[in-house]
């Protein structure tokens, strides 16, 4: 068995520094490459022996979807790819994100550890990324690259997305996660203008005013607009949504805002959130969830096989009431009033 990813892809997200084959990498089993100390290619070597030889703990959310017959990232991954946080600064702090990834939740006073003490942590390393990131990729050799995702915080956000940009060779896939509330300016066009393909990636995990308390700092007229801007210029624009708790009952909504399954040159998205465990989506009752399939889909539809996902889970009803009723007291926004079918689920229990 052998993985692109592992042959020729580096994934460089975390904060605190870890380099990783790809996002669903699980680094919890003694994975030690780091941008700080330079040190990867050997554990890259080691972990693709040990593939050869049959599935590694480390890849085990490709495993569980390649067994459930669903097409797994190991099976689409190309080689000779990257994909980077360029800096973890944002101008929103989503529900279903945490503080070592967006800046935003600075500015906010409040203990989110008591929810999961593993999630909610504010990365120490996360204003030192940007430098030590820097010189690693300076030691890079960047010249063979086919593809990069920037993913954030909010890159078009970054004060570094301009530079970075200058150091890659132009005839090269580019692909961007986007929360939508930024079109970029000029300099950024001109620059990206010179790569021979541009993909943008705009994260909807609802529509109207549960998108503006799921991801807040959402203006959902801004953010409409500007994914209109984005598919007048670019080739390709994705809808890309987080299915979780919070939103699992609205998919029809999104899907029907995205236009279908095909959108502009690409495909509307959705995949489940894993972590927090209390805010997956299996949270709901799966005799719930059965009505809120998408309805213009088979039944056995990749979309539909999330939302109706039997995955056991700790249930933690409590716990997802005291993380709303926090969330609402720092953003100004209920959410029982943006989504009561949840609210009064999550409620009754």
């Amino acid at each position: 068995m052998k993985c692109n990813r592992l042959d020729g892809h580096i994934d460089i997200c975390s904060p605190d520094g870890r380099v990783t084959p790809c996002c669903l990498f699980d680094a919890s089993h003694g994975w030690k490459s780091n941008i700080y100390t330079g040190d990867v290619e050997s554990e890259w070597v080691d972990a693709r022996e040990r593939l050869k030889k049959g599935w590694i703990p480390e890849c085990s959310i490709c495993e569980v979807n390649e067994k459930k017959g669903h097409e797994s990232m190991r099976q689409t991954a190309i080689k000779n790819g990257m994909q980077i946080s360029l800096d973890f600064t944002c101008n929103f702090m989503c529900r279903i994100c945490r503080p070592a990834l967006s800046s935003k939740w600075d500015f906010v006073d409040e203990d989110w550890s008591r929810f999961d003490k593993d999630h909610y942590y504010k990365d120490k390393n996360r204003k030192t990324f940007g430098p030590a990131q820097e010189k690693f990729l300076n030691y890079s050799d960047l010249s063979e690259l086919k593809e990069v995702r920037i993913v954030g915080g909010e890159p078009f956000f970054s004060k570094r997305l301009l530079g970075f940009l200058r150091k890659l060779p132009k005839k090269l896939k580019i692909l961007f996660n986007t929360n939508g509330s930024i079109f970029p300016d000029k300099k950024i066009l001109t620059e990206l203008d010179k790569f021979s393909d541009v993909h943008v990636d705009v994260s909807i995990d609802a529509v109207g005013p549960l998108a503006e308390c799921i991801r807040f700092g959402t203006n959902w007229n801004d953010v409409e607009a500007n994914i209109k801007k984005h598919i007048s210029y670019w080739n390709c624009v994705h809808i890309y949504s987080t299915i979780s708790v919070l939103n699992v009952n609205k998919m029809n909504e999104v899907y029907d805002f995205a236009g279908g399954d095909e959108y502009h040159g690409g495909r509307s998205r959705m995949n489940p959130l894993f972590n927090p465990n209390f805010l997956r989506l299996e949270q709901v009752s799966l005799e719930h969830r059965k009505n809120w399939g998408i309805t213009e889909l088979t039944e056995n539809n990749d979309f539909n096989n999330i939302i109706y996902s039997n995955v056991a889970v700790d249930l933690e009803y409590k716990k997802i009431k005291d993380f709303l009723l926090t969330c609402d007291k720092h953003q100004g926004i209920n959410f029982k009033d943006v989504n009561p079918e949840i609210w009064n689920i999550i409620n009754e229990h």
